[in-house]
């Protein structure tokens, strides 16, 4: 795939600099990759002269952004790409995130979504999104969900500390090889639920994200539509906390609320 690094003059004197963004344009269709690239390759899909793709890495390697393997002289994105995806990562809020894309599956499902978190009670939640129809189920905020009937509770079970992992182990089994923890109506005659984890850059379980429903409109089964949106959206957010992204980063550079039991 060539991707061709354009040069164009800026619209007015002074706006930014031409070298930098041709650097910088040559850094991103390094760091696309996914893997170790050559020289050669490299500059035919910049669209660029070997030897100018040349001068524009031996900059970007001292400054720490590209490593260059001195066994095979490929190369791969250096240790200040890390650094500036911990650096953002740091500053993301899984809470504002999450509250978003609940408001956004509850309306797209049809069902109630909500946001918990570990708390000293357990799994609490603490964003509550309703879907904007009649026929819905209610969660307060603050409410605890137990770790081993509810399907929060068996999120956080599953995938938490081992302090919290109070499953069985066929169940605590069965969830993660799910991907999401469901429940039909054992403990609440006619509410399924349905529960996925979120995890950050260091694969931590950081919050659960839940659809609650009437059994005739939310289907009990991780293949269910509803299960596989949820789990899509779990997916996505955990990819943008950097669960994904500092593992391909590693891979490229080997240098007094009431407990409910939905």
């Amino acid at each position: 795939m060539k991707n061709e690094i354009t040069h164009t003059k800026n619209s007015e004197p002074g706006q930014g600099v031409q070298s930098v963004e041709v650097g910088l344009a040559l850094f991103h269709i390094l760091a696309q990759q996914g893997t170790a690239v050559g020289l050669s390759d490299l500059a035919r899909q910049a669209g660029m002269h070997r030897a100018k793709a040349y001068r524009y890495l031996i900059s970007l390697a001292r400054a720490g952004w590209v490593v260059q393997d001195p066994q095979t002289s490929m190369y791969s994105v250096g240790p200040a790409m890390r650094d500036m995806a911990l650096s953002w990562l740091a500053n993301q809020d899984p809470i504002r995130l999450a509250s978003a894309e609940a408001q956004a599956l509850a309306l797209s499902v049809g069902e109630t979504c909500f946001v918990a978190v570990m708390g000293q009670n357990g799994a609490t939640a603490v964003r509550v999104c309703q879907p904007g129809r009649a026929m819905s189920i209610s969660v307060n905020e603050g409410a605890t969900f137990d770790a081993r009937s509810s399907a929060t509770g068996r999120v956080f079970a599953a995938w938490g500390d081992e302090a919290n992992r109070q499953l069985p182990a066929a169940l605590r089994r069965e969830v993660r090889s799910q991907g999401l923890a469901v429940v039909e109506g054992d403990h609440v005659v006619g509410i399924n639920a349905v529960s996925a984890p979120v995890f950050d850059a260091q694969g931590h379980l950081v919050l659960a994200l839940t659809l609650v429903g009437p059994a005739s409109s939310l289907e009990a089964s991780a293949e269910g539509t509803a299960a596989q949106a949820l789990l899509a959206v779990c997916r996505r957010m955990s990819t943008a906390l950097g669960f994904d992204i500092l593992t391909t980063l590693q891979a490229k550079n080997p240098c007094g609320a009431h407990t409910q039991t939905v």
